[in-house]
């Protein structure tokens, strides 16, 4: 056990989007806030990478353990929540220091834009 325990990586892991989402995750950033509670404030920059413009975006954002047990979620809109294809939205959510996180999690919703599939009118 001990070894196994010494071979999990230091680093932060992100688990970005799955395979045939709308949006991914480009970029994160975490910054400890000061103050009396320890506060970290997590920051990322979201693409819409599908063809379609997608609109009532929401990303819950999910703080896991080494083992995957969820420690910590909060779910937040972020600015803008339409996004074309290949536009940006960058998203920030305050959370707690947690001494075990070890990975974070980004789920997305949102609603397609119909007029975008229904092709051109005759």
């Amino acid at each position: 056990m001990r070894a196994l325990l010494l071979a999990l990586p230091l680093a932060v892991l992100v688990d970005q989007s799955a395979a045939g989402d709308a949006v991914t995750v480009l970029q994160e950033r975490r910054t400890r806030l000061p103050g009396k509670k320890p506060v970290v404030e997590h920051v990322a920059l979201v693409k819409n990478v599908s063809s379609q413009r997608i609109r009532a975006l929401r990303v819950t954002v999910e703080l896991h353990d080494t083992f995957g047990k969820l420690l910590w979620t909060r779910t937040v809109t972020p600015g803008p929540s339409t996004l074309k294809p290949g536009e940006t939205a960058s998203l920030s959510v305050s959370a707690p220091e947690l001494t075990d996180y070890k990975k974070t999690v980004y789920r997305f919703e949102y609603r397609a834009d119909d007029k975008a599939r229904a092709g051109p009118a005759r």
